[in-house]
């Protein structure tokens, strides 16, 4: 307290302004570093009830003491990982990317790094998103009337999820992991609080689900198991859904493949994996879970709120009303993005009402607001296939006469470095380029107003 009195008079916040003070903040990081000497819960002690911003500078001083400590100083007082279960909100125009995990950020960080070194990266598991490969790491599972940890499957020597169940429950047993914003509260909430939770689903119907389920032990008994998506209804409630279904006996594995089921445009909450009959108390363990392909997928207005939060703002006004997607830009180009980057070929089409534009249209492969290709009307007359990369460049162009207030049909492909580009079912512009391999869906539009009633993704 005496070296925070002194920190205070010399660096207070009266002293240094800003909506972030950065110069008082940082001393306080330091404070507490040095005064709890390598203590991982005394040094956040120290850090919070100093009162001084508590959000960013508990999160930057615990991220200094996790790469002094390592997870050992994390785990070595109260179970600060457990309750969130490694789950990460980034904030990112990335639309994808808002919602993850520590374990998958650690993969990013460690591929990249390999990769600028030049050495081989061999991911876990055949590069599975969930893997559970970290000892501790839960990437977001939680259990639900199931327990759960992270531990080494039996007569192997890979980790996985351990999800162990009771026989004798009247509710269902899932372990589930988010894949979207888990409540329309938890959305306002964070919009309340200025921080907004933009992000879209990271998997959506049409695209192939696989995990590897394995049953070790003695038992005489089978369980059967599926897989199990959690998806938000019309009153903006989670409603789960069951998957393939498969039953393991004593001491078997199986592999379980479903595609995701049509939901009709209402946005997936969680995946995970669901408990269907078992006649004992018993465990399974998840080795890993993963999904592949390009989604088929129709959206626009639905009965509630959470279709809306699916998407992420990047322009001045959003709104839903009194179309599907109202978008009006100030200056400059601006993009409502939906969809992931793991999503390569595939074909975007929506109807464009364009209002005083500069130019407008749909974009794909989009990996942020300043990195995709798109397919766009201008107000000179032109039809374009362009890209943002770097800078902007038009790949492709035609004349074509704009007439503002007219709906226009925009379909767009992007097929290995193929990009084909249709306005009202006319092929006009094909082209090749291949600076972006992956990447979600936009709306774009440069100064003005557009109106759109509804989107439909599918496999090119």
């Amino acid at each position: 307290r005496k070296t925070f009195s002194l920190l205070k008079n010399q660096y207070g916040y009266d002293k240094y302004g800003g909506n972030c003070h950065i110069v008082p903040n940082h001393g306080l990081i330091i404070l507490a570093f040095l005064h709890s000497n390598g203590d991982f819960a005394e040094s956040l002690k120290i850090v919070n009830t100093a009162g001084w911003d508590t959000d960013c500078n508990s999160g930057n001083l615990g991220c200094l003491m996790g790469i002094r400590n390592g997870l050992k100083g994390i785990d070595s007082g109260p179970d600060w990982r457990g309750p969130f279960g490694d789950t990460c909100y980034v904030p990112t125009a990335d639309s994808g990317g808002g919602i993850t995990d520590a374990a998958t950020i650690t993969r990013r960080l460690v591929r990249t790094t390999r990769k600028l070194h030049g050495s081989p990266d061999t991911p876990p598991k055949q590069g599975a998103r969930f893997h559970f490969s970290y000892p501790g790491s839960m990437q977001g599972f939680q259990g639900e009337n199931c327990r759960v940890e992270n531990t080494l499957i039996p007569n192997t020597d890979q980790r996985g999820l351990r999800i162990q169940f009771d026989s004798d429950q009247t509710t269902c047993a899932r372990a589930m992991t988010p894949v979207f914003v888990d409540s329309l509260e938890t959305a306002q909430y964070f919009e309340g609080r200025g921080y907004g939770l933009m992000t879209s689903p990271m998997l959506n119907s049409g695209q192939t689900v696989t995990c590897k389920v394995a049953h070790p032990g003695d038992t005489s008994t089978s369980v059967s198991v599926a897989l199990s998506f959690g998806v938000f209804d019309e009153q903006d409630q989670v409603v789960y859904h069951r998957g393939q279904e498969a039953t393991l006996g004593s001491n078997e594995s199986c592999s379980i493949e479903c595609k995701v089921p049509d939901f009709d445009g209402y946005p997936i909450s969680s995946i995970g994996i669901e408990i269907v009959r078992s006649d004992t108390s018993d465990s399974i363990y998840l080795d890993s879970l993963d999904w592949s392909g390009s989604p088929s997928v129709s959206l626009g207005r639905r009965k509630g709120r959470m279709w809306s939060k699916a998407w992420v703002n990047g322009v001045d006004s959003f709104w839903f009303w009194a179309e599907s997607f109202r978008i009006i830009h100030n200056t400059g180009t601006g993009l409502v993005l939906y969809g992931n980057r793991d999503w390569t070929d595939y074909r975007v089409r929506a109807d464009v009402r364009p209002h005083l534009v500069n130019q407008v249209g749909v974009a794909c492969r989009v990996q942020g607001m300043k990195r995709y290709y798109a397919l766009i009307l201008t107000k000179d007359n032109r039809v374009q296939l362009v890209r943002e990369l770097d800078g902007f460049s038009v790949i492709a162009e035609a004349p074509f006469e704009l007439s503002l207030g007219k709906m226009y049909e925009f379909d767009l492909t992007a097929s290995g470095s193929t990009l084909i580009g249709a306005i009202d079912g006319e092929e006009l512009l094909r082209a090749n380029d291949s600076s972006l391999a992956q990447g979600g869906i936009a709306l774009l539009i440069n100064e003005g107003r557009t109106a759109t009633q509804a989107v439909s993704i599918e496999p090119a």
